[in-house]
């Protein structure tokens, strides 16, 4: 079967996507190549200034315009001063532009809405006093900098939309008051409990966005209505939400909302309950929507992926901006990744997207087939050095690539169930005593 090129030139066009102003620079480190020795850093590990410089010299030496040797630690040391974190989110919107092959061809889907998941978590920092400054420590002692860290994630794609990052006492709440402000028709999101808040809810309703949260079903926070309704015993009802100010008490000139509350009884006796905007019983049954809910797990391996594989958690910057610079250069890598697995599905025609008749129930599409994602970055780290090398040896490359995806994919098992369990200390960080030797 023959490849055509035309999918693999976004990792062609990635230097070529950036303004004309980015290329007229002095010297061998402008932003194009702060950018990608950035992704060479964290990606699959974690290397230092040296060894990325060394490893990018041998494969883009001739078109970062390094012919000879290549620039010292200390060069790319303070070109990254340079750079700007609006200047990382400018190239990261370009390219999230150019992988539509991952939105158009999503491998999980419902009811033809964009699937959002939106999730936070903590990250740790290297312990120097600037970030120590910025983004501030936990209070328990001797844990050291922490930040922030709160991403929309495209479930259906398998890729980064927006992220925020920001001091460590900031809410995730907070985050997401800012993230969903580019929500709207035809978007779905899949949240945790951490989030289903009145402003919230309200803010998507205004937005005309749908959504999908697991509620708090009883102690502090639980919403009256919720408390009702675990009180009746239902296991769907529809209710009207009513906003109200920070007292508690209603806002006069608010129109309540309908929702919809599911609720779901665990196998360790706790029940979950469900709140959703899609009121529609008929065309949105509980159990599909209970089963749609499941699919916010992605963002959960994504976490995952960029905390264990990648470098999120193994930074090498010593001030705030270059912390959202690496975290930048992450999500690009990510793109690149989630394009890269769409291309593979395409290609083997393993993606059919169904057409839903109208007016019947909405159906869960789940994908049948995944792929080793280690694999899939692997082959997007390679894809990246051939564009350097022509055509020839990037259609080459890619093909390759596709076949080494396609032939570690599996077929999903349904009914496996993968307990959460935490394989290191937390935060990544232990308790040290004066030998170096962690403490008991």
């Amino acid at each position: 079967m023959s490849i055509s090129l035309a999918p693999a030139s976004i990792f062609r066009r990635v230097l070529d996507l950036l303004p004309p102003h980015w290329r007229r620079r002095r010297g061998t480190l402008g932003p194009p190549q702060v950018l990608i020795s950035l992704m060479s850093m964290s990606v699959l590990g974690s290397k230092g200034y040296k060894r990325t410089l060394s490893e990018m010299k041998d494969y883009l030496g001739e078109v970062l315009g390094w012919p000879e040797a290549s620039p010292t630690s200390q060069a790319l040391s303070q070109a990254r001063r340079k750079l700007t974190p609006a200047r990382c989110r400018e190239v990261v919107t370009q390219v999230y532009a150019m992988c539509t092959t991952a939105r158009s061809q999503a491998a999980l889907g419902y009811g033809g809405m964009r699937l959002l998941a939106l999730d936070g978590t903590k990250v740790a920092l290297p312990a120097y006093r600037a970030l120590r400054n910025h983004f501030g420590c936990p209070t328990q002692a001797p844990l050291g900098p922490q930040a922030s860290f709160t991403l929309l994630w495209d479930v259906g794609a398998n890729q980064p939309v927006d992220w925020l990052v920001g001091p460590y006492r900031t809410c995730e709440r907070v985050h997401a008051q800012e993230l969903i402000a580019t929500l709207g028709a035809g978007d779905l999101l899949l949240a945790d409990r951490n989030f289903a808040s009145r402003r919230i809810l309200f803010a998507l309703h205004e937005r005309r966005a749908d959504w999908l949260m697991r509620v708090r079903s009883q102690g502090g926070g639980t919403l009256t209505e919720v408390c009702a309704f675990v009180a009746s015993g239902l296991a769907d009802q529809q209710v009207c939400l009513v906003q109200r100010d920070h007292r508690g008490a209603p806002v006069a000139d608010a129109s309540p909302v309908m929702v919809r509350l599911l609720r779901k009884d665990l196998p360790d006796g706790a029940i979950a309950v469900f709140i959703t905007s899609l009121v529609d019983p008929l065309r949105h049954t509980a159990a599909a929507l209970i089963t749609l809910y499941a699919a916010r797990w992605r963002i959960e391996a994504a976490f995952h992926e960029l905390k264990i594989w990648h470098g999120l958690e193994r930074f090498h910057a010593r001030y705030p901006d270059g912390i959202v610079q690496e975290i930048a250069a992450l999500m690009l890598f990510q793109l690149l990744s989630s394009e890269l697995e769409a291309q593979a599905r395409v290609h083997h025609h393993a993606t059919v997207p169904p057409q839903e008749p109208a007016g019947e129930p909405s159906q869960l599409r789940l994908p049948e087939l995944r792929f080793n994602r280690r694999i899939v970055a692997d082959c997007a780290v390679r894809l990246l050095y051939a564009a350097a090398n022509g055509d020839a040896k990037l259609k080459a490359v890619f093909k390759e690539s596709l076949f080494n995806i396609w032939r570690y994919r599996q077929k999903f098992r349904p009914g496996r169930s993968f307990p959460r369990v935490r394989k290191s200390p937390a935060r990544g960080w232990h308790a040290r005593t004066d030998k170096g030797k962690a403490a008991d």
